[in-house]
C-alpha cells in the first residue's frame, strides 16, 4: 500500500522553514507528497521488504506533456518489468509467469491523497509529523497516517524536503510493528528524464513475453453494480464498495465476481465464484501471507473469498456479512448504510 496537493515541489531554499510552517497541517503535507510522487521526475534503487519477502528494484519517473511515465525493473529474482503510460500498462515477464501489477513504487502504495480525500479518510485516520531523519543520504520529513480504531492498518512516510517525494513507506500495525516497508537506497531527480527511458523491445528476449493492460481506478459507488447474488450485512465503519468487476474463470465454465471495498486508502478485495469442486476442496477459514490476510467461505452455492492488507479481524468481518440475496433489490448504497461492525477483540500485527 502505500494505495495511492495544493503545490509543486519546493526548491532547496526555504523548504525546511516552508515545511517547519506547514507541520501544524500534516494533512497539507501529506497532499504535497501525493503529488510530488506523481509529478516529479525520478530515479533510483528501492528496497521493498515484508516479513517473508525482500526485492530490490529499479524505479524510473517522469512526465512527459503532462502524461505520466513509470518503468519498474526487477534487480533479485525473476527477471521482469512493468511500464506505465498514462494508465496502461505493459509487462514484459517470463513466459511461464502471470501479470501482475504488485510493484512497489512511491506513488503505488498509498492512492492519490488529495486535499478531498485526506478530508474523506480524516474520520477514520488522523494524521500527525513524525520528524525529520535521512534517507539516501537526503533530509526528509516524517508524516504519519494513524487508524483510529482496530479496522485498519496505519502508514509511516517520509519525503525529500526538497523535492516532497516520499523516500521511504512503512505500512504499521496499530501498536507500531512495520509489516511492509519501500524504502529508496539511491535517488536522484533530474530535470528531464528521456522518453526512450520508457520504451519497450518489441521483441523481448528469448523466454520472456510482452503482457498489455489497462489500470482500473476505482468507481462512484452509485455506478457500481449490485452484487448478483449475495450482499454485504454490514462494512467496517468508512469502508465502501468502489469497483465491481465481472470475468470468466481460466477454465470458462464460470465467472469471478471482484468487488473492491476501500475507505478511501486501505483496499480489501472479495471475489466470489459459484462453487465446481467439492466443498472439501475450496479454501474456507483464514490464511496470512506477509501483512495480507485472507478469509474464505462458501455461502450456499458462492465461494467467497476476502483478500486484503488489512487486521485478520476485518477481513474475517467482511467475509461473515455476505448472505445470499435473493431479492436482489435496492442500491449498492443500501448495503453500504448496514448495521455499523463492533471494533474485533484485540488488533494484530
Amino acid at each position: 500500500m502505500i494505495r495511492r496537493l495544493a503545490a509543486g515541489v519546493l526548491l532547496a531554499s526555504g523548504s525546511v522553514a516552508a515545511l517547519a510552517a506547514e507541520v501544524s497541517d500534516p494533512a497539507q503535507v501529506l497532499a504535497k507528497m501525493s503529488k510530488a510522487a506523481r509529478e516529479v521526475n525520478y530515479q533510483g534503487v528501492i528496497v521493498y521488504q515484508t516479513r517473508n519477502r525482500l526485492d530490490t528494484l529499479k524505479v524510473v519517473h517522469g512526465v512527459h506533456d503532462g502524461v505520466e511515465l513509470e518503468r519498474v525493473k526487477t534487480l533479485t529474482g525473476t527477471p521482469s518489468e512493468i511500464v506505465k503510460r498514462d494508465g496502461k500498462v505493459m509487462c514484459i515477464l517470463p513466459k511461464d509467469r502471470q501479470m501482475t501489477l504488485d510493484r512497489p513504487t512511491p506513488k503505488g502504495l498509498f492512492p492519490t491523497l488529495t486535499p478531498e480525500r485526506l478530508q474523506q479518510i480524516s474520520s477514520v485516520y488522523h494524521f500527525e509529523s513524525i520528524g525529520t531523519t535521512r534517507i539516501a543520504g537526503r533530509p526528509c520529513e516524517g508524516i504519519s497516517i494513524m487508524p483510529r480504531d482496530e479496522f485498519r492498518y496505519g502508514y509511516q512516510i517520509w519525503a525529500d524536503q526538497q523535492t516532497m517525494v516520499p523516500l521511504k513507506v512503512n505500512l504499521v500495525s496499530r501498536n507500531g510493528a512495520v509489516l511492509e516497508q519501500m524504502m529508496f537506497t539511491e535517488v536522484e531527480f533530474p530535470e528531464q528524464i528521456p522518453e526512450s527511458a520508457f520504451e519497450v523491445d518489441a521483441h523481448p528476449e528469448p523466454g520472456q513475453r510482452i503482457v498489455r493492460a489497462e489500470e482500473q481506478g476505482p468507481r462512484p459507488p452509485e455506478a457500481v453494480p449490485q452484487p448478483r447474488d449475495w450482499r454485504f450485512t454490514r462494512l467496517p465503519p468508512g469502508f465502501k464498495v468502489t469497483m465491481r468487476d465481472v470475468r470468466p474463470t481460466p477454465d470458462g465454465k464460470g465467472i469471478v465476481e471482484h468487488i473492491l471495498i476501500s475507505d478511501g486508502l486501505s483496499a480489501i478485495s472479495v471475489f466470489s465464484a459459484r462453487m465446481h469442486a467439492p466443498a472439501g476442496q475450496s479454501f474456507e477459514g483464514q490464511s496470512q501471507m506477509g501483512a495480507v490476510h485472507a478469509f474464505g467461505r462458501i455461502v450456499g452455492t458462492i465461494h467467497v473469498t476476502v483478500v486484503g492488507e488489512a487486521p485478520p479481524e476485518t477481513v474475517r468481518l467482511i467475509g461473515e456479512s455476505v448472505e445470499p440475496d435473493d431479492a436482489q433489490v435496492g442500491p449498492v448504497e443500501a448495503d453500504l448504510a448496514s448495521k455499523p461492525a463492533e471494533a474485533p477483540a484485540a488488533a494484530q500485527p
